[in-house]
């Protein structure tokens, strides 16, 4: 029913406004939420749906309740700007740009620390995700779970535990958006010839090289993949030093 929905969005939207204090610093992690009463007073909504966030937050590992002293965000920063990032994704209609801009910047810099940092294992690894992506392509498939999973092993050889959670939770967000925009065989072919040129650099432990096949692969390719116009490359400008 109509009034069952709105209920049930009331705590989501709720969680979202939570989300934003995270991101706008208002709030931070290990900070003390307001009260009950408090913010439904300040959002204007009931006390019944303030609850139903916080138990939706709790559960979603955000919270930490400390008895007698009130409502703490989880001082784990990454975990709460990883969970304030997947509001931001799935509510926001411009998040798509906003996310493509922070991959430019962020995703160059962590395969160099993957082409200093990664072991024989991870090399491998990495070039086992890439001979079941061919296969899938080649089967007429996308091999976007492929795809996800190579920029997970990149991730993974920087021995970062931050890095790796923040490109685990893009990655597993943009899943829906790549599997809708590679149909096409030679999309999706385009995407593996670029994801083999970042390879063979990090082969190489060439992080100078490995950076700038990944900077070209997300501004050419994954750009064009979300139907992103040019100047968002632009905007985000050239690898950094």
């Amino acid at each position: 029913m109509p009034g069952e929905a709105k209920k049930t969005r009331i705590p989501e939207e709720i969680v979202g406004q939570i989300y934003r204090r995270i991101r706008d610093g208002s709030v931070r992690p290990g900070g003390r939420l307001p009260s009950e009463r408090e913010l439904a007073q300040q959002l204007g909504v009931s006390r019944a749906s303030v609850r139903e966030a916080m138990r939706l937050l709790d559960t979603r590992g955000v919270l930490v309740v400390r008895p007698g002293a009130g409502t703490y965000l989880t001082e784990d920063t990454v975990e709460a700007i990883v969970q304030a990032f997947s509001s931001l994704l799935t509510n926001e209609s411009s998040a798509a740009g906003d996310v493509f801009e922070m991959r430019l910047l962020l995703e160059p810099h962590v395969v160099y620390l993957a082409a200093e940092r990664a072991t024989e294992n991870d090399i491998r690894r990495m070039d086992e995700i890439l001979e079941a992506q061919a296969a899938a392509v080649a089967g007429g498939g996308t091999g976007v779970e492929l795809d996800t999973e190579f920029h997970y092993a990149i991730a993974a050889a920087t021995k970062n535990s931050a890095l790796i959670a923040v490109t685990q939770a893009i990655s597993e967000l943009l899943v829906q958006s790549r599997e809708a925009s590679l149909l096409s065989p030679e999309r999706s072919n385009t995407s593996l010839q670029s994801h083999r040129q970042v390879l063979a650099a990090l082969r190489k432990r060439d992080p100078r090289e490995a950076q700038e096949a990944m900077h070209r692969h997300i501004a050419e390719i994954d750009r064009e993949v979300h139907n992103l116009p040019v100047d968002y490359a632009l905007r985000a400008g050239t690898v950094a030093g």
